[in-house]
């Protein structure tokens, strides 16, 4: 099975390499796994064709991603801490 060339945009390369060096090292693992299938089960589409696809790599880190000839454009790094949260469960 080939593996898919992997592209980041500025954007996404910049919240990459702001990762620790652990997410950095899990962030790494997973973009690894969706280069040699970028369209496993626990991924959803975010587009009609089904090319631009979304996906959470770890429990922190969400990725966006499109699949074109042979290539995954990775547009989007999202990562997520517990000081993001908005309201808690804490009443």
């Amino acid at each position: 099975m080939p593996t898919y060339q992997v592209y980041f945009t500025e954007q996404a390369a910049a919240a990459r390499d702001r990762l620790d060096d652990q997410q950095r090292a899990a962030f790494d693992k997973g973009v690894a796994l969706l280069a040699r299938d970028p369209f496993p089960k626990l991924s959803r589409p975010i587009s009609a064709t089904g090319d631009d696809r979304t996906i959470r790599l770890t429990q922190n880190i969400l990725v966006e991603y499109t699949v074109t000839m042979g290539r995954l454009l990775i547009f989007i790094v999202e990562v997520f801490n517990d000081k993001d949260i908005f309201v808690t469960d804490e009443v």
